[in-house]
């Protein structure tokens, strides 16, 4: 054999064991992390086949789906103790409502399999969230939906407001689970938009009104550390805020514009860019215009 050909098949070969001692270590790490993050005793293949499938199930969720029943429903599985079924076809009749306000906010989606956890009351949700504030949650990450059945006897009882409330945590959470599978990286988007979709979705016009609240500059908006402020201030509704500029945008252009904007964010991975394209304004002409169309 040839010099020159021993050298590159040398090169060849010490290429693939740097790559492949690369990978080992890699997912060393991985394994380690998803042990310590969630808490539970993986194993090395089970690592491997959490960042392969890109859904890692802790040792507690394991846990609840052991001993909840469960009811498949379109590519959604829900898990729940026996007192609710009552509410299950309620249950069913909003997620047709959700999927239908997606669709007919993002277009259409591919619509991965999602496990949805019911859970007793609002402290044994914030126990596995680990979230002290939340009423309900999606978690990308462990491919969940979550919320609570505190409200079930109101609702049964058919009261209008319990069952609101009820249907519109289910809405907004699914639809934090359909913009993930509708985006190429939620990342590029600020939480007052990601949080106003949910909102938009989860909202009946009828029911929401416009009270005084202190305006908090979608600058301090972006990230979840800068939202996650936002709502300790007693005086700030981010939520209600981020729901009327969603409710602004799409009475003024229609509500294709989201769909085009997230269209032209995938392509230019730049927010406030795609955002300008689009709508003509810059974000914070959007504050003052949203606010101001509202206490006139």
């Amino acid at each position: 054999m040839k010099k020159p050909i021993k050298i590159f098949f040398l090169i060849t070969a010490l290429i693939f064991i740097f790559i492949f001692l690369l990978l080992l270590g890699g997912s060393f790490f991985l394994h380690k992390f998803l042990e310590e993050t969630l808490d539970t005793n993986f194993t090395y293949t089970e690592s491997v086949r959490a960042l392969l499938t890109q859904n890692a199930n802790g040792e507690s969720e394991k846990e609840l789906k052991e001993s909840s029943m469960r009811e498949d429903y379109r590519h959604i599985s829900i898990y729940y103790e026996n007192n609710f079924s009552p509410l299950l076809p309620i249950t069913k009749e909003t997620l047709d409502l959700a999927i239908s306000k997606n669709e007919k906010l993002f277009g259409e989606t591919i619509l991965e399999p999602i496990d949805l956890l019911v859970f007793e009351d609002l402290k044994e949700l914030r126990g596995f969230s680990e979230l002290n504030d939340v009423d309900g949650f999606y978690s990308d990450f462990h491919k969940v939906l979550a919320f609570h059945n505190s409200e079930k006897d109101l609702i049964l009882a058919e009261d209008k407001y319990a069952l609101y409330a009820f249907q519109k945590m289910v809405l907004h959470e699914y639809t934090h689970y359909v913009f993930d599978r509708k985006v190429k990286n939620s990342a590029d988007y600020p939480m007052w938009f990601i949080e106003g979709a949910a909102e938009y979705v989860g909202s009946d016009p009828k029911e929401v009104h416009f009270p005084y609240f202190e305006k908090i500059s979608f600058e301090q908006l972006k990230s979840t550390k800068q939202w996650q402020e936002a709502r300790k201030n007693l005086m700030g509704d981010p939520y209600l805020q981020s729901y009327y500029a969603f409710e602004f945008l799409t009475m003024e252009y229609g509500e294709e514009v989201i769909k085009k904007i997230i269209e032209s964010v995938d392509e230019t991975r730049n927010f406030e860019d795609s955002f300008t394209e689009i709508t003509g304004l810059i974000v914070l002409e959007l504050e003052s215009m949203f606010l101001s169309s509202y206490k006139d």
